[in-house]
């Protein structure tokens, strides 16, 4: 990252609040940081000796600050939209389509949905209740543990630079995983096509499930097992759900199978080469694809 910082404001292409940092400033500033030449960042609480064409963002009541008394809000959910928000809103999409990724729109909601809003929600007061009896930590103390502590000699613009690079692994990675989700999706709907005898078969290991409960491809309802290459070797095998959110199967493998591992469970399948059956029936797992589809009938025509 480029990224560089001054105390001078006339220096400066991007211009955001100083002293203690959130989440909304500093992913701000690094996806800005994407979108200037030589981007160069003050921190400030007086604006009025900005450059007319610097981004000013969480400070100074302008386009991109929030605090003001016609603070934009999202409707769905009604939350106001942070500068974060207000950013990716407006240059979002256009930033995405230099990435070249699957869907634009897709992906830009994607992003909005599981990373922007939550930034939105936290900046403008919006905490969700969580009972846990254990410490949750999520992005916004993520970010203020890069401000510095009060026996700590350094410099908070130093430790905001540290907070940005954070934020820019955090959007990247996710940028990365959503695209590939949504690649998965076509792939899958590809495989959809294929199913034969109630079986999907996926040829890479990729995620399925979203393409598989949401097709619109009537053979996607003939679904009752899926196969897929296992992370581990060889191929797994997973009876369908009742639905897209329960947990409860809706075929299941013989229950004389369940636990079963390795020499065990080829003597009680006699499946060449069955490795194991999960012992609560969720997954199953062969070295050959051939074997892998007995246990997927095994399932299917399972009358237990």
């Amino acid at each position: 990252m480029s990224l560089k910082i001054t105390k001078e404001i006339k220096e400066a292409n991007l211009v955001t609040h100083s002293s203690t940092f959130h989440p909304d400033d500093v992913f701000s500033t690094m996806f800005l940081s994407k979108l200037v030449e030589n981007p160069v960042v003050c921190r400030t609480v007086d604006v009025s000796g900005a450059n007319k064409d610097a981004y000013i963002y969480d400070v100074g009541f302008g386009k991109y600050d929030h605090h003001g008394p016609d603070a934009e809000e999202r409707t769905k959910p009604q939350i106001k939209y942070c500068s974060f928000g207000l950013l990716w809103r407006d240059l979002g999409r256009d930033y995405l389509k230099t990435l070249n990724p699957v869907d634009v729109e897709k992906l830009w909601q994607a992003i909005d949905s599981k990373l922007v809003m939550q930034i939105d929600a936290i900046d403008n007061g919006y905490f969700p209740e969580i009972k846990s009896s254990y410490y949750i930590t999520d992005i916004d103390k993520v970010i203020d543990s890069y401000n510095k502590a009060w026996n700590e000699d350094v410099d908070n613009d130093d430790q905001f630079l540290e907070a940005v690079k954070i934020a820019d692994l955090i959007f990247n990675r996710l940028i990365i995983k959503e695209n590939a989700r949504l690649e998965a999706n076509i792939r899958v709907e590809e495989y959809i096509n294929e199913v034969k005898d109630g079986i999907l078969y996926v040829k890479e290991y990729m995620p399925y499930e979203e393409a598989m409960w949401h097709s619109k491809n009537p053979k996607a309802k003939e679904i009752k097992v899926v196969i897929f290459p296992s992370n581990r070797g060889g191929f797994s095998i997973k009876p369908r759900t009742v639905s897209e959110t329960s947990k409860d199967l809706a075929y299941n493998f013989s229950k004389e199978f369940f636990g079963l591992h390795d020499e065990e469970l080829v003597k009680v399948s006699k499946i060449p080469t069955a490795r194991f059956v999960h012992s609560s029936g969720f997954l199953a797992c062969t070295n050959t694809l051939e074997d892998a589809y007995l246990l997927a009938k095994n399932a299917i025509e399972n009358k237990e």
